[in-house]
């Protein structure tokens, strides 16, 4: 169970700036508010699922168009409370009678965002949205409507991408930080206006610089930035989805990793700073479901200190183990950093120091280097020294420090410091140093490069260097991606929605964080509205409405081109025609491209499913069959999934789905080579006119020059296939007829050598096996290899296998 801020962290806007309404009005409002603010206190939120259970579990019900909800257990649907329903609203209508603008505007955000168990009213949050805008140009209540037009809100409301745009612009230019975002994304990726990078720029330098002076000293927080498919594996399930997750849970993580490792140990005092360090971490991050905990954090991290310190302190720690000096000097790390920042224990920067300083006798990490360095910077043990600072910096730096490599950076603009950056002495040292901290992970450093690639300071630093609008967007985007928590709070509200079985409201959060752009709430949205089918299923056949399964694509397409693998495939995969349910007229040509953007992706799936568009001759223009590009995508998707296998196999996953489908395709591409010679003569050698030679040559490799020959060829190829134009050597063949011969040659192949067996057996058994009693043991019994051929028999059973 859990509390809930008040309204969603987006909607309300409480008493600052009082509009010009009479007194008693303002008292309505003030009362309702005051109300609301009780509620907030002492409402629960239940949550259905847990940390434990939603790990390929989570479910997202049918939605039922006529009642415009998710079909749901009765138990799920809490009622609101007596007080908001009864005291609270009333006294909201009453001030929203008198035009006043926070009471319509807070009207529509509780029917909008049904919050505190509030049944939703799509219609009378818009009625009231509208009404706010004709009282008072409220920019929040401009983004509300350009949402409601962008979305329609899922087939309530028709689609009007134009309104949309100009009411999100009209919100931004009154400061609206959530318009803001949407019209920056917008510019940027052509969504209702012109693609301009250059009008999309501004926006983002202005939202990256509003996030910097908010939470640059801030404690960092939960980021529910995630695809909530992740929780079942993905778009297409664990083993076959090829998009990294995007789902942390500390408590299951680190508990699989401390049995890995505990599995090792045998001393107990070892398990203890294992078990103490991970607890500690636990508590000190939090997830989804647990809110941090910072004092149960710092009481596991002096447990583990206090216990390295009673093992290996006699012995200046010269007697741990390499395991242990990991787990001792991080837990000495973090529990100086809690003192240091007073997190959940008072600020104490000589114990902190004394942390630091023991953690590097234990192992040396960038980590105690930059606390070390900051206490030197900021004179908070003695007076400040620069010089000492500069050296523990340096040498964080160089261990890959990247929030020490961006201190240094910060160090280096305090000395001699100047109006600009870009005259500063120490300019080409800064641009280094802040350049190497973005890629080495810190945040902040992100938004420094953004700001030096637009004020021209890397061309300066390296005139050979190509700064684009596109680069400065990303580093700024980059920056705005690790702060939702700031830029998109209305992701946590989600989640909590999501979590409590409430999916119509998660999908209210979901989707305005993905019309601002961001690519996991785009395929989280799309997820809500649409769901592939298992094959086998006991429970109820989904249907989806046209209007939702639209608004699927139309997010799916979002996170597509922000190079989402598997939403690009099942983009390819939906207009294929292969869902009845998705109500998607089947269109190949749209398939073949998102197949083979997966394709360039090194998708291993996207180069399979291209292969077999041209093995049958579906997507170009020109359906024409084509088995040479077939089998280069197939031996594609063939090198992609083996270097997948080892990409998992190095980060400790489980393993995927088996390649025994594309290895089948390949000898099935090979079988229609073999009855479909004229065609495959096209690219064979010349001297190659045996079927032997045709079936062995295509799966050869061929001499550098001819490979590029025949990739530059290839090429060609697709292009023409695409484009619906001719191409000389093309060949056209009839491939159902390859097909059924390979079937029916393949059955009569097994079918005549298992009769023959059948027949072998029963003569045997007849004989009572008489002319097997003169043979030597060593083959009677036994398997045997001759050439091409294998032999197996054990008793009354033989086998044959011949190979090709």
């Amino acid at each position: 169970m859990r509390k809930l801020p008040l309204l969603s962290c987006l909607c309300i806007y409480l008493l600052k700036g009082a509009s010009a309404n009479d007194r008693t009005t303002l008292n309505e409002y003030e009362q309702a508010i005051s109300q609301l603010n009780q509620i907030s206190d002492t409402y629960e939120k239940k949550f259905i699922y847990s940390a434990d259970d939603i790990e390929n579990n989570l479910k997202i019900p049918a939605y039922d168009p006529v009642k415009k909800q998710f079909k749901q257990k009765r138990h799920h649907q809490l009622q609101p409370p007596p007080q908001l329903t009864g005291e609270v609203i009333p006294l909201l209508e009453a001030a929203a009678s008198k035009n006043n603008s926070k009471a319509l505007i807070t009207l529509g955000d509780l029917y909008l965002f049904g919050n505190y168990s509030l049944p939703t009213d799509y219609q009378r949050a818009k009625a009231y949205y509208e009404r706010a805008v004709e009282v008072w140009p409220d920019a929040h209540a401009y983004f509300m409507l350009g949402f409601i037009h962008s979305t329609g809100l899922f087939g309530e409301f028709p689609i009007d991408q134009k309104r949309a745009s100009l009411f999100y612009q009209v919100s931004a230019e009154n400061g609206d930080m959530n318009a803001l975002q949407v019209v920056a994304y917008r510019h940027l990726k052509g969504v209702g206006v012109p693609s301009n990078c250059e009008l999309a720029l501004p926006y983002y330098s202005k939202l990256s610089k509003m996030g910097y002076d908010q939470v640059q000293n801030s404690v960092p927080k939960i980021d529910y930035n995630i695809r909530i498919s992740d929780f079942n594996g993905g778009l297409f399930g664990e083993k076959l989805s090829e998009t990294s997750s995007s789902v942390e849970l500390p408590s299951r993580m680190y508990a699989d990793i401390r049995a890995q490792i505990e599995e090792h140990k045998i001393n107990a005092n070892d398990r203890g700073l294992v078990s103490y360090y991970y607890n500690g971490l636990e508590y000190l991050k939090g997830d989804y479901f647990n809110e941090k905990d910072l004092p149960r954090a710092f009481r596991e991290f002096q447990k583990c200190a206090s216990l390295g310190e009673e093992l290996y302190e006699a012995r200046e720690y010269q007697n741990a183990d390499g395991l242990d000096r990991f787990f001792l000097s991080s837990c000495q790390v973090n529990l100086g950093r809690m003192y240091l920042e007073g997190l959940s224990a008072k600020e104490d920067p000589l114990r902190a120091r004394y942390l630091f300083e023991t953690s590097l006798k234990v192992k040396v990490t960038a980590e105690a280097l930059n606390y070390l360095g900051f206490i030197e910077e900021h004179g908070l043990v003695g007076g400040a020294n620069i010089t000492k600072a500069i050296e523990y910096y340096s040498a964080a730096a160089k261990k890959k420090g990247g929030i020490a490599s961006k201190n240094l950076a910060k160090l280096f603009m305090k000395i001699n410091a100047t109006d600009f950056v870009e005259s500063n002495e120490n300019s080409a040292l800064i641009y280094k140093h802040m350049l190497q901290a973005a890629f080495h992970g810190s945040t902040e450093a992100l938004y420094h490069v953004g700001t030096f690639f637009e004020s021209g300071l890397s061309q300066l630093v390296e005139p050979n260097e190509k700064v684009t609008c596109a680069k400065t967007t990303l580093y700024y985007r980059e920056y705005m991606k690790r702060l939702t928590s700031f830029y998109a709070p209305h992701l946590k509200y989600a989640f909590e929605e999501l979590a409590s079985g409430n999916f119509k409201n998660a999908l209210v959060g979901y989707s305005i964080a993905a019309e601002q752009g961001f690519e996991q709430a785009q395929v989280s949205t799309a997820y809500l509205l649409y769901q592939l089918q298992p094959l086998y299923s006991t429970e109820e056949t989904k249907t989806f409405t046209l209007d939702r399964v639209n608004l699927a694509v139309q997010y799916l397409e979002r996170a597509s081109k922000q190079k989402n693998i598997d939403a690009t495939i099942l983009l390819g995969d939906m207009f294929m025609g292969q869902d009845n349910h998705a109500q998607i007229e089947p269109d190949y040509a749209r398939a073949f491209n998102y197949y083979r953007i997966a394709a360039d992706l090194h998708s291993s799936h996207g180069a399979f499913k291209l292969a077999e568009m041209y093995e049958y001759g579906l997507g170009p223009e020109n359906h024409s069959v084509d088995y040479f590009l077939a089998k280069k995508y197939y031996d594609q998707s063939l090198q992609y999934k083996e270097k997948s296998d080892l990409d998992r196999l190095s980060s400790h996953l489980k393993s995927a789905y088996s390649s025994a489908h594309i290895n089948w395709a390949l000898l099935r591409l090979r079988f229609k080579l073999l009855f479909n010679s004229g065609g495959a003569s096209t690219h064979m050698d010349e001297q190659s006119v045996g079927w032997f030679s045709v079936l062995k040559s295509l799966g050869t490799k061929t001499a550098s020059g001819q490979q590029a020959a025949s990739e530059t060829e290839a090429l060609n190829k697709a292009d023409a296939h695409h484009y619906g134009t001719s191409y000389e050597t093309e060949f056209v063949e009839n491939y159902d007829i390859g097909d059924y011969l390979v079937i029916s040659l393949t059955f009569m192949f097994f079918l005549f050598f298992f009769v023959q067996n059948i027949i072998r057996q029963v003569r045997r058994m007849r004989n009572g096996n008489q002319e097997r009693r003169n043979e030597p043991e060593e083959v009677r019994e036994g398997a045997r290899w001759n050439g091409n051929q294998f032999h197996f028999r054990r008793g009354n059973f033989e086998f044959h296998f011949f190979a090709i």
